[in-house]
């Protein structure tokens, strides 16, 4: 029996660890740094996923020498671009997820664009600024609508869609000169404004094939539903966020889309990773698309890991052994997998930090400043069934969980249908609540009402 390590702490980290832990193959999953919210799920409390409380990638690497780990699946950018992917190959540890210099694809938005458009891949309109001004007259002078970009890494929130040249300016000003992104807003990409469906899809690479998972999902980024005004215009617009929601399968998937996608996008872009790059890519690729209403396909972004919280309902989609999937992604054997999909349709839903009072004044909210150290309730009346992969939690002596940003669980749930998936996933997170303890208990949860729809 194996152990494998994921390393990470929030949803689409749990998400995984929870996956690996299906596997046959698997007896034992260490979570590191993890979060405390995995003890209060099943396989948490039998001891089958297993929280490992360190950060320090050294730590981490001498940790799996000593507990003779088999595979170690690396879910988040950050610690990608640390290099933990090549501190653990050096002392002969297998892997998911590219290598430092590999990681680039993501983290230098520029690059990829301009190898996309050598390749021939399509995508919108852009150009890359290192001078605010000059971003500024450009956004004047070209008269349609653009989203302005940090060129480096922004944990996905790093993309500002702007109605207007006032409002790019504002985005520019806000990522270049404010730095809200830190570093990552030294340059900008600036891109066409595209219209139409977005599509979230994922590929696995082994440093020779590639295995396109063939089943997308749709992920809702904007904080608020559409409808939402007053908290639309209490935010200054309905930001972009990390994501609010999911669901899975995506109204589009039939096997001519799928089909098209690998052909115009997933496979010129892998042949230009092996052979025009000639990198040995082992892990996950992740091609942000847009279909628009002429039918056309765009990529605006590719990620080097799951999407959050695309990963989140994909994950409970596929039937395949993951371990299995990430044994061949180590051995070069992505070419003998066969991919399984059950029939279900599945949506999550996000439990967000909501308006709550502060020990002065008040928090307006996730995507905005918010609270922490509230109370989470309910977790003992969610249905059997319900998926709970927590985000942004901690443990307190008194309290027990609670939250600790913005994003703090997420709530999926199955059903052959995708109005049966809404309706459980709605039932369920009405029972959970966040005690606002400077505000007589009341509850401080937000969540978007129109997932799936």
């Amino acid at each position: 029996m194996m152990k494998v390590l994921v390393y990470g702490s929030g949803g689409r980290d749990h998400c995984l660890a929870d996956k690996y832990g299906d596997s046959q193959h698997v007896d034992k999953v260490y979570f590191a740094p993890g979060n405390p919210g995995v003890l209060y799920t099943p396989k948490g409390k039998r001891g089958l996923i297993e929280r490992v409380p360190i950060r320090d990638l050294g730590q981490v690497a001498d940790f799996c020498v000593e507990q003779g780990i088999d595979l170690v699946d690396v879910g988040s950018e950050n610690p990608l671009e640390e290099g933990l992917i090549d501190l653990l190959n050096a002392k002969g540890i297998r892997t998911i997820g590219p290598r430092k210099d590999y990681v680039r694809l993501e983290s230098d938005r520029a690059f990829t664009d301009d190898l996309l458009v050598d390749i021939g891949v399509p995508k919108p309109e852009y150009r890359v600024f290192d001078d605010p001004e000059e971003a500024r007259k450009y956004v004047r002078n070209i008269g349609y609508q653009v989203v302005v970009k940090a060129n480096g890494l922004a944990a996905g929130k790093g993309a500002i869609v702007c109605d207007d040249a006032s409002e790019a300016e504002k985005a520019i000003h806000d990522i270049m000169e404010k730095k809200i992104f830190g570093d990552s807003g030294n340059r900008v990409v600036i891109e066409e404004r595209k219209y139409g469906t977005e599509i979230s899809f994922f590929a696995y690479l082994d440093g020779e094939h590639v295995l396109p998972l063939k089943m997308f999902a749709q992920d809702y980024k904007p904080a608020f539903d559409p409808d939402d005004t007053k908290s639309i215009k209490q935010f200054g617009g309905n930001l972009n966020t990390g994501g609010t929601g999911c669901y899975c399968p995506h109204k589009l998937v039939t096997p001519w889309l799928v089909n098209r996608i690998i052909k115009e996008i997933v496979n010129p872009t892998v042949n230009a990773v092996y052979n025009k790059l000639g990198w040995k890519y082992k892990g996950v690729l992740y091609f942000g698309l847009n279909l628009d209403p002429y039918n056309r396909l765009d990529v605006f972004e590719i990620n080097v890991r799951h999407g959050d919280p695309e990963w989140e309902v994909i994950a409970r989609k596929l039937s395949s052994d993951l371990f299995e999937i990430g044994t061949a992604v180590c051995e070069g054997k992505l070419d003998q997998i066969n991919q399984v999909w059950n029939s279900q349709y599945y949506v999550d839903v996000i439990a967000m930090e909501g308006r709550s009072k502060a020990s002065r004044g008040w928090n307006k909210g996730y995507p905005g400043r918010y609270g922490k150290g509230h109370r989470i309730k309910g977790l003992d009346q969610i249905d059997r069934g319900i998926a709970i992969y927590f985000a942004g939690v901690d443990e307190d002596e008194e309290k027990g969980l609670v939250t600790h940003g913005g994003r703090v669980l997420h709530v999926i749930a199955g059903d052959p249908t995708l109005e049966g998936a809404r309706e459980k996933a709605y039932r369920n997170i009405a029972r959970i609540s966040f005690e606002d303890h400077y505000n007589n208990g009341a509850n401080c949860m937000r969540y978007r009402k129109t997932i799936g729809l």
